[in-house]
């Protein structure tokens, strides 16, 4: 029986490393595949790191928590801002446009006419108006309360 590892440190780090780059990747593929692939591997090298000692392993553990955070901080503050990044998230500037007021709908019961995931479009006193949901996924037809208005659009709650 052999002490040597059955991969070596250079293998692991790779996997390691491959495998964020694979959840980086799945920031613009949205597929689920190719992130869930890119943990499994990460994973991977996690544990082939283990065979080196716990320090070893602890090291790959807070390099994968690090780079995963790096990677969300990254694709919220960088990609985000671009147009490509406002079109996954379906978010607009509208820049140069003429914007209605709609700060009067702030505190006003309206429904959502659409999915809300977040985004989405709410009738309010027979007026659609493109909304963003605070809490997330909104079932079409649920009662939301409008908490803010900008941008010629408003931001709502779930009523609960």
């Amino acid at each position: 029986m052999s002490d040597t590892p059955a991969v070596s440190l250079t293998a692991a780090w790779a996997l390691l490393l491959g495998g964020l780059v694979l959840i980086g990747a799945e920031f613009f593929l949205p597929t689920v595949v190719v992130g869930f692939a890119g943990a499994l591997i990460s994973f991977a090298g996690i544990y082939f790191s283990a065979a080196y000692g716990s320090a070893k392993c602890v090291l790959f553990c807070v390099v994968f928590c690090v780079g995963l955070g790096l990677e969300f901080w990254a694709f919220r503050r960088f990609v985000m801002s671009t147009k490509v990044g406002q079109a996954m998230t379906n978010q607009t500037q509208n820049v140069g446009a003429a914007v209605v007021e709609l700060s009067h709908f702030i505190g006003k019961t309206a429904q959502a006419k659409t999915v809300l995931a977040p985004s989405g479009k709410i009738e309010l006193e027979g007026a659609i108006l493109e909304a963003f949901s605070l809490d997330g996924y909104v079932d079409r037809g649920a009662q939301v309360v409008i908490t803010e208005a900008a941008a010629g659009r408003v931001t709502v709650r779930v009523v609960r």
